[in-house]
């Protein structure tokens, strides 16, 4: 073989050598890359494991609130039927750590909220309740014009009050819609009122419920704002000594509510006043991690069985 054939085999094989080595890099350069992106998508992948591991635990932990609320109502029973602010359910429950996050929870008398439901009432306790309501949705900001619309909303006629609705004013605006006429279930359908808003709806979230017809307003743990639209007079310095006394020795019959207020304050006619509940909201918030859930309930206690639950949210 020539020098010359030589020096060419030589070079072939050197670039074959050469294309062999960057062959070899590419590969491993892909191998890496493949690796890399395998333990990326791995590792994100068990962040959303966990992600949804803590979400599943949070709302486990705010349901098993629910249940807590549950027993917690189930023993006050046996203290006797009389409910009030210093029962062992009206103290909530603050943040309490656990094993990778927290839980915290309170349970409210819903009678301790004035009743939307009681406005359709055409009875003395429906005129005194829509006077409670009037009052409340005054001092809070909202026209109440809108306790027509909601009677509307609720009663089974379709004849509108003055300043109520039926279908005919809802259907125009939403197609099919038409008045529920139920009762509330929820007191956020105010919102759907005519005249309601959810600006009106948070304005009163906190002092109404919607609890079935004729259930009446637990006087011993209404806040004060409810206490000064059910009991008119009752306000400045009358509504604090009423909230002191009702604290030092909680009211059990409507005589002896009536005995002590004060000379020139009077119960309304028609009125009804409760001193126990049968209907309680609980609230519960758990997170575990990062995951936050939030548990909320409206339970029924008729002091012999398990409270039951009316309804119930979890977020």
């Amino acid at each position: 073989m020539s020098r010359s054939a030589q020096r060419e085999g030589s070079l072939v094989s050197a670039m074959q050598r050469g294309a062999a080595l960057i062959l070899a890099m590419l590969v491993a350069a892909l191998a890496a890359t493949v690796a890399v992106a395998l333990a990326g998508a791995q590792q994100r992948w068990l962040a959303d494991v966990g992600s949804r591991r803590d979400q599943v635990q949070a709302q486990s932990l705010a349901l098993a609130g629910v249940q807590w609320a549950r027993q917690i109502l189930q023993e006050d029973t046996r203290g006797g039927t009389l409910d009030h602010l210093a029962e062992v359910w009206a103290y909530p429950l603050p943040t309490t750590p656990i094993a990778n996050g927290s839980i915290e929870g309170r349970i409210e008398d819903a009678q301790g909220r004035l009743n939307l439901n009681n406005v359709a009432l055409a009875n003395a306790q429906g005129t005194a309740d829509r006077l409670r309501l009037a009052q409340l949705f005054a001092a809070k900001g909202v026209d109440p014009a809108l306790l027509d619309a909601l009677a509307d909303w609720i009663d089974a006629d379709g004849s509108p009050r003055a300043n109520g609705a039926e279908d005919a004013y809802y259907q125009p605006r939403g197609g099919t819609a038409v008045a529920a006429n139920a009762p509330l279930v929820r007191t956020a359908e105010l919102a759907t009122v005519r005249g309601g808003s959810p600006a009106a709806w948070a304005a009163l979230a906190a002092h109404v419920a919607a609890l079935p017809a004729g259930t009446a307003l637990n006087v011993n743990t209404a806040g004060p704002d409810v206490v000064a639209a059910a009991i008119p007079g009752l306000t400045g310095d009358h509504l604090a000594a009423f909230l002191s006394d009702r604290a030092r020795k909680p009211f059990t019959t409507a005589a002896e509510l009536r005995a002590r207020l004060p000379r020139d304050v009077a119960l309304p006619e028609g009125a009804a006043f409760a001193f126990s509940s049968s209907y309680f909201l609980v609230s519960v918030r758990s997170r575990q991690g990062d995951a936050v859930a939030q548990a909320r309930a409206l339970l029924k206690r008729d002091g012999r069985a398990w409270p039951a639950v009316v309804w119930q949210v979890l977020e």
